[in-house]
Formats: C-alpha cells, structure tokens, sequence
C-alpha cells in the first residue's frame, strides 16, 4: 500500500483539475500553488531565462484553466499532462525564434540576473527544484536518463531521439516511461 497516499494525491489533484474545468478559482489557486514552482523549474531547463520562463508559465496556467475540462485522468495524470502544456508552449516559442531547447544546469549569471530583477526567493526555488531534479535523474539507468533528457529538455520527439540513439522508437518509449516512473519514485521519497 505504499502507493496508497501518491494515489489519494492523484486523485485529489485530478479532482482539483475537473473543478477548475467548471471555473473555480479556488481549486485553479491551488493548482497553481502545486504546480508552479516544479513547472518553472523546468521552464528554465527548456528555455534558459527567467523573464521568458515567467511568460511562458503564465501562458501554461492560461491553458491549463481554459482546458481543464478536456483533462481525461484515464489518459494520463494530472501533473504530466501540466507539463506536457508547459513542454509544448515552450517548444513553440522556441522554435518561432528557432532556438533548440537547452539542457544545461542553471548558469550563475541567471541567478544573479534574477536577484537583481526582484525574483530571487524564486529563482532560488528553481535552483533548488533543479538540483533535486539533476539528483533523480542521477538515479535513473543511464539509457532511461539519456532518453528522458532529450525527451524533455532537448524537443526532440520519440522518433528523433531513436533516430539518434539508434534504437527501435518502442525501445525509446519504453526508456522513457521507466525513467519517468523511476523518476517519480526518487522525487517521492526525497519529498517525504
């Protein structure tokens, strides 16, 4: 039973997710609240700056309150599919200034840029979601991690990522899924 209590989080949150579908503002606040600071930290993974970062995150909670009548739980979880909007608006904007996702740490010069802007309680959160980040990853088979960084901090789809890994693109997906759930696992107890 000791997926019990991750369970009653899904749970909870898909609930949270179907009343801002019906827009309350209440459960949308508290999505927020959950969500934001991990999203963020990856925002800056994917586009490296913390001023497009904020924007880009904001266009992410947009989306997430106009469609979260459209979350389907039997499709994926609540928090995947939060980072699966926040990927995709951050590969469009990308790719319409045509720069490639980076996956580089988060550089000095951007934590002094964000204290110097007032952000830096938050830019301290990123940090620290980074590292914790960086430390699962750490833990997660080195095909499976490789896999799950070009998947998520790359852009590079499923078929590109075999491409260049040469391996058959069910082979990449099935990396990518054990990553993620070994992922999950690290993430879970190091919260606890």
């Amino acid at each position: 039973m000791a997926n019990a209590p991750e369970s009653n989080k899904v749970n909870e949150e898909a609930d949270l997710l179907a009343r801002v579908g019906a827009g309350d503002r209440d459960a949308f606040r508290e999505i927020y609240t959950r969500y934001s600071s991990p999203l963020f930290s990856l925002g800056i993974r994917l586009v490296g700056n913390f001023g497009e970062c904020e924007e880009l995150l904001q266009d992410t909670f947009v989306k997430i309150w106009r469609n979260a009548a459209s979350f389907d739980s039997r499709k994926s979880r609540p928090f995947t599919w939060a980072v699966t909007i926040l990927r995709r608006t951050c590969i469009d904007h990308l790719r319409k200034r045509r720069i490639r996702p980076i996956s580089a740490a988060l550089p000095e010069d951007l934590l002094a840029e964000s204290s110097v802007a007032g952000n830096g309680r938050r830019a301290a959160e990123a940090h620290e979601d980074s590292e914790r980040l960086k430390g699962a990853l750490a833990g997660v088979a080195p095909n499976q991690r490789e896999a799950l960084e070009l998947a998520l901090f790359s852009g590079m789809t499923q078929s590109e990522i075999a491409q260049r890994l040469e391996q058959p693109v069910g082979t990449i997906k099935s990396w990518i899924r054990r990553g993620l759930l070994g992922l999950r696992s690290t993430l879970n107890e190091t919260a606890s």
